[in-house]
């Protein structure tokens, strides 16, 4: 009798080791941190908010009048990257005077900013540019007599236009 009890024994034993060695250990390991970089390469840029181009309009001036037309003011808004040097801006001609139908004037260009909001890390933190808003402002002289270029009075009164280029660079 005593071999067969001995032939339980090793069966089970064999049993027990086989199920010990294909259950996982239940002891998880922890490893130390372990660092990583996070690049961009960073395409900085400005551009031009809206489409349509702004009209600096003096509305109608009137020929040896001794008031000056009323300084008109318009406005082109500028969105940058944010924390980029501030953009610069020139006049086509190197200045803001010009001629138009006879009469001379002059635009000025001013500058201010509001600055954005960084970017923050959750969800949709995407922040915000830096907007530069460039108010144009234009003055006539008075007394000007202006010049038709041979229309008649009727032809003459129509409105008139040129096209001017002011140049940002960032």
């Amino acid at each position: 009798m005593k071999s067969l009890h001995m032939k339980k024994f090793a069966v089970l034993s064999i049993a027990a080791s086989a199920l010990f060695a294909i259950t996982p250990a239940t002891q998880a390991a922890t490893l130390g941190p372990t660092n990583f970089d996070v690049s961009v390469d960073l395409a900085a840029r400005c551009q031009i908010q809206g489409a349509p181009a702004p009209v600096l309009d003096f509305g109608v001036y009137t020929a040896f009048v001794g008031a000056a037309t009323p300084a008109p003011t318009t406005a082109i808004n500028v969105e940058c990257t944010r924390n980029l040097a501030a953009p610069t801006y020139s006049f086509d001609g190197g200045t803001g005077y010009g001629v138009l139908a006879g009469l001379n004037y002059n635009v000025t260009a001013t500058d201010a900013v509001v600055a954005g909001t960084a970017a923050t890390a959750v969800a949709g933190g995407i922040g915000t540019p830096d907007v530069y808003t460039i108010t144009l402002t234009g003055a006539m002289d008075p007394l000007q007599a202006g010049d038709c270029g041979g229309l008649s009075e009727a032809a003459c009164a129509g409105v008139q236009t040129v096209t001017r280029t002011l140049t940002i660079t960032y």
